[in-house]
């Protein structure tokens, strides 16, 4: 049996459906999690200044029956959600994770399977 844990969701808005943080208590990760309608308010959150690895979710038009998932990482996180919001139209919520203490690089991401990351 696993250790039980605290994990905490911030709506950063007030709203429930729009930006979120996510963290675990003793933790130095967060999550970042919004739909692709609030990108131009997620993207000016501090944490996708940061290295981190994100999961943009959504369906392809013709195949609604299973969705999209593509995997990223980035040095600058919030730089390459730019290019997939204006190339890559087929994701409706995107799932960020980085660290709260900037203690991740590309090289550690790389380099680690993500449970390891944090």
């Amino acid at each position: 049996m696993s250790d039980p844990f605290t994990i905490r969701v911030f709506v950063a808005d007030g709203n429930p459906d729009g930006v979120r943080l996510v963290d675990r208590l003793n933790w130095t990760g967060v999550g970042v999690v919004f739909p692709r309608d609030q990108w131009s308010t997620a993207r000016n959150r501090v944490e996708l200044g940061r290295t981190g690895v994100y999961i943009l979710v959504g369906y392809k038009e013709g195949d609604e029956d299973l969705p999209t998932l593509y995997i990223g990482e980035g040095d600058v996180v919030r730089d390459r959600i730019d290019n997939h919001a204006q190339a890559k139209d087929f994701w409706e919520h995107a799932y960020v994770f980085t660290t709260s203490n900037s203690g991740l690089n590309k090289a550690r991401v790389a380099a680690k399977k993500m449970t390891d990351l944090f």
